[in-house]
């Protein structure tokens, strides 16, 4: 039987793998630019974009954690399958999730759709350590098992 703590703990994983290779492909980068042979041609360029993505890629791995734990609590309760935009609506209305929490992790998942599909629209960023916050505060409204 889930627990919710165990979705809290693999989101709070992810944000910690992030952090992780943060620091390593930081370091990384110094020991490249110190040693030019570390990387050649057009890895160089590479590692800048991929520093530079590096974020949106966890907060992606972020999101699809609490998805997944979501719809699993959704699928032991209901025999329906939502989109993920009323998948969120319908566990804050049964749950009583205040509004302000829902609406932020709306952002969560607009940010992250954004990171995906590459849209126009420019969405609001959201740093992983706040999207973390608003996903493991969401999940604390569950029953502590399913």
């Amino acid at each position: 039987m889930p627990h919710n703590h165990e979705w809290q703990d693999r989101i709070k994983a992810v944000e910690g793998e992030y952090l992780a290779m943060r620091r390593a492909a930081d370091r990384f980068r110094q020991a490249a630019l110190a040693d030019p042979t570390i990387l050649e041609g057009n890895l160089r360029k590479r590692i800048g974009e991929a520093l530079k993505n590096l974020e949106g890629t966890y907060i992606i791995r972020l999101f699809a954690e609490f998805e997944t734990g979501a719809r699993q609590y959704w699928a032991a309760n209901w025999a329906t399958i939502p989109n993920t935009a009323d998948l969120l609506d319908g566990l804050a209305a049964r749950r009583k999730i205040p509004d302000m929490l829902r609406d932020n992790v709306h952002l969560v998942r607009e940010y992250r759709n954004a990171l995906v599909h590459e849209r126009e629209e420019e969405p609001e960023e959201v740093p992983i350590a706040v999207a973390r916050h608003y996903l493991c505060h969401f999940f604390s409204f569950l029953p502590p098992r399913w």
